[in-house]
């Protein structure tokens, strides 16, 4: 009851990430949901164009969600944005000579509804893009699969023929089964 607030389990290998990463991980560790896991961590430039030299923001790429921490006050706090995939609308990103700029098209943003990020290190952005962006087709399509209804008419082969071409199902098992329809 009393005592050491016990400390989140993460979930997740965190062997792929270099030291500094997983020092900014355990900055947000307890705003984790139980079995989320974070898949990129991007921070910030501090001197290229755009970057921010005392407080850096970082970016988190989860299989839920983006986590964008702005540090302030000197670094002594920091706010923690967390957007989950299904209410953003677009990623984009811009590579500039040296660094990216990852824009951000939500109704989370007050600014015209788009957040940005400059001085991200290129690859790193490119990996978090990639992720925001998987993980916004994989809303959209848990939506679309919610929201439709299943026809009367579907008999269970155009069912089973169905399965087959969303790859839900291989070649073997549709033959199997087939068959086993006919």
């Amino acid at each position: 009851m009393f005592g050491k607030k016990k400390e989140p389990e993460y979930t997740f290998d965190r062997t792929q990430f270099d030291e500094d990463e997983i020092s900014e991980i355990d900055r947000i560790k307890n705003m984790l949901d139980t079995a989320e896991t974070i898949k990129a961590v991007a921070r910030q430039s501090k001197i290229m164009p755009g970057g921010k030299l005392i407080t850096p923001k970082t970016l988190f790429a989860t299989d839920k969600r983006l986590l964008i921490r702005d540090p302030n006050s000197l670094g002594l706090r920091s706010d923690v944005d967390a957007i989950p995939y299904t209410q953003i609308n677009n990623v984009k990103l811009e590579n500039g000579v040296f660094t990216s700029k990852i824009i951000i098209s939500s109704g989370y943003f007050n600014n015209d509804q788009q957040g940005f990020i400059d001085a991200i290190p290129k690859e790193k952005a490119a990996k978090i893009v990639a992720i925001v962006n998987e993980g916004i087709r994989r809303s959209q399509t848990h939506t679309t699969e919610v929201i439709q209804p299943k026809s009367i008419d579907d008999d269970p082969l155009t069912i089973l023929k169905r399965r087959y071409v969303k790859g839900e199902i291989t070649k073997e098992q549709f033959k199997e089964m087939k068959e086993t329809l006919e």
